[in-house]
């Protein structure tokens, strides 16, 4: 999740991109979209600046959240379940022949300021430092036990009121070890739409053909980017033929300390 100073950073660049140690990847539907290599890996890391002139930042985080919901756009999601301690069982398809994918991760939604929302979400069990180092939060050397939950805002090492979560056993998915993904949004001028600052890291594991990857993120991010647009507009076409606002609450979660 962001600390205050990565959200400041954030809302500064939906006014001027900080972009010069990134690579233009590709344009798409309002979106710039950037990459660029993680420190001491041959992986990507992703970042997309925008606008959705007819999406209101409120209704984007609603959207963004709402799992049950993501079912009836998401062609690529299998499924998922809410565990204990808040943990998220996510599933998702990859591209024939590879296996679906896992993530066990933790969902973080907060509103400094009307209007403005941090959405985060990160696997559970570790965290790459700014150097590129793969941490581990285990409270053993087995990945498929037990591994810490770090309270946000916190240190990374465990400590007395750290909560542990126990993994399942493996299934006929990969689970995905690393992952992370950060959604900045504010409400555009007039009020209709939302800028967006959108940061995303994910490791697949396996040993998949650069080619492949590429293809995969190509179409994938704009093709991501334009069905939660249209889901959005869905939500809003329902919300206003039954008068009423959005359906459901948000994931609570605590106070980040982040300030708009």
């Amino acid at each position: 999740m962001l600390s205050d100073q990565q959200f400041q950073e954030c809302l500064a660049e939906l006014q001027h991109p900080k972009v010069h140690d990134w690579e233009l990847f590709l344009e798409s539907h309002g979106f710039k979209i950037y990459r660029r290599t993680m420190p001491n890996t041959a992986l990507y890391e992703y970042k997309a600046l925008g606008h959705y002139p007819d999406v209101p930042s409120d209704l984007l985080a609603d959207v963004f959240t709402d799992l049950e919901y993501r079912k009836t756009w998401d062609k690529n999601m299998v499924g998922f379940k809410r565990l204990e301690h808040g943990v998220i069982h996510y599933t998702t398809k990859f591209p024939w022949p590879l296996s679906p994918r896992e993530y066990f991760y933790e969902l973080t939604v907060h509103e400094p300021k009307e209007g403005h929302f941090c959405v985060s979400s990160q696997t559970v069990g570790k965290t790459r430092a700014p150097d590129g180092t793969l941490q581990n939060l285990h409270s053993t050397n087995n990945y498929k036990s037990m591994v810490t939950l770090v309270p946000p805002m916190t240190s990374s090492s465990t400590g007395s009121g750290h909560k542990m979560f126990k993994l399942p056993p493996l299934n006929k998915s990969v689970r995905v070890e690393e992952y992370r993904q950060d959604v900045v949004m504010v409400p555009s001028e007039d009020g209709k739409g939302c800028y967006v600052w959108f940061g995303y890291f994910d490791d697949p594991k396996g040993h998949i053909p650069s080619s492949i990857v590429n293809w995969a993120t190509k179409s994938g991010i704009p093709g991501f980017l334009k069905a939660i647009q249209d889901a959005c507009l869905r939500r809003a076409a329902q919300n206003e033929a039954s008068a009423s606002g959005p359906v459901r609450d948000r994931p609570a979660t605590p106070d980040s300390g982040i300030e708009a």
